[in-house]
């Protein structure tokens, strides 16, 4: 993203047009992103200007790729699929996901754990620049691996999956094309079938809640040829009406990504949050912030629910930073999908 905002002191929080007339505020000659009045220190905790630094390189990245591009976004993942079966779970980061997981071995000794490029090859290093930022966008597709582990034992030999995204958006539409990092990663899966609901969903039925849209996904060669596919069934409301429609299907898992349910919704969520509690399947809720999942969770205890994992700091969100201007410290970062949790049948 593009930050823009009015910037302020980071000491005592006075903004430029608060200083005495023609006074400046000094930026931080490391980071550029934080701010000081001459009454103050000129510094701020190292750690944070580390990150802040991150933040600002990993958004410098995607605006020449704006630029040269159009595109807002990019995505990363593997190649062609693989022929045996290696869990998602015996990576540690995303370094090693794409360093042994996926096809990127290559790359071990020329990026840190961090997927920063250690070499001078400009090439690789727009390479993997872009490796690290598209994991803005395929924390949804890991999220969902790490998920589908969690709650189904025989993964290595599953042949269909059946997946619901609640609330699915403009995040989710983006990285349409990674779902098909699912059937690189997953040997045995054929079929992988997509449902997006939500009150954002780009396309709507054509009669009230009879109709649905359905798209097939184009996959890669090797894919096509093994007769693999990706179906996409796209329906605009509410999920606890979806589930009322003629062409439900129970899914294996339901998702919501940056919900906020508990925070800005919860009388419009209510409803699909009681469905879910007593729904015959799990349910992978990821967030940004922590308060967003302390606040989710009252709602999930005042209901009863069960979980089958607690609420942590997930593995697969994202590894770029981003400033959030409104946030409650200055200069916090959020990730996306920081934080996840799965509610299970009650």
């Amino acid at each position: 993203m593009l930050y823009i905002y009015e910037p302020y002191c980071y000491h005592c929080y006075r903004w430029e047009s608060q200083l005495e007339d023609g006074v400046k505020l000094n930026a931080c000659k490391s980071c550029h992103l934080t701010a000081f009045c001459s009454s103050c220190q000129q510094a701020h905790p190292s750690p944070e200007c580390a990150i802040l630094q991150d933040a600002a390189t990993d958004d410098r990245v995607m605006m020449d790729l704006r630029r040269r591009t159009g595109k807002s976004s990019t995505i990363s993942y593997t190649e062609f699929p693989r022929k045996q079966y290696f869990p998602l779970s015996s990576t540690t980061d995303w370094y090693e996901y794409y360093t042994r997981l996926s096809d990127k071995g290559g790359f071990k000794s020329k990026m840190n754990r961090k997927l920063r490029y250690l070499a001078n090859d400009s090439k690789e290093r727009e390479f993997v620049e872009y490796m690290r930022c598209s994991t803005n966008t395929t924390t949804i597709q890991l999220t969902l691996i790490a998920a589908l582990e969690t709650i189904i034992p025989n993964m290595s030999t599953r042949s269909s999956i059946n997946l619901h995204i609640i609330g699915a958006a403009g995040a989710e539409f983006s990285s349409l094309p990674a779902f098909e990092e699912l059937l690189h990663l997953l040997p045995s899966l054929k079929p992988l079938q997509l449902s997006f609901v939500g009150l954002n969903v780009m396309e709507g039925p054509r009669d009230g809640t009879k109709t649905r849209n359905i798209h097939k996904l184009q996959c890669c060669t090797m894919c096509t040829k093994m007769g693999r596919s990706i179906s996409i069934t796209t329906w605009r409301g509410q999920y606890h009406a979806y589930v009322d429609t003629e062409g439900y299907k129970t899914p294996d898992l339901t998702a919501a990504f940056h919900s906020v349910f508990a925070i800005d919704e919860e009388a419009d969520w209510y409803p699909t949050i009681k469905h879910l509690v007593h729904a015959p399947h799990p349910t992978v809720f990821a967030a940004a912030r922590y308060f967003e999942i302390e606040r989710e969770m009252r709602v999930w205890k005042s209901l009863g629910a069960r979980f089958v994992k607690d609420a942590e700091v997930n593995k697969w969100k994202e590894i770029s930073p981003s400033l959030t201007v409104c946030g409650v410290e200055p200069n916090e970062v959020i990730y996306q999908n920081n934080w996840w949790y799965i509610v299970r049948q009650q």
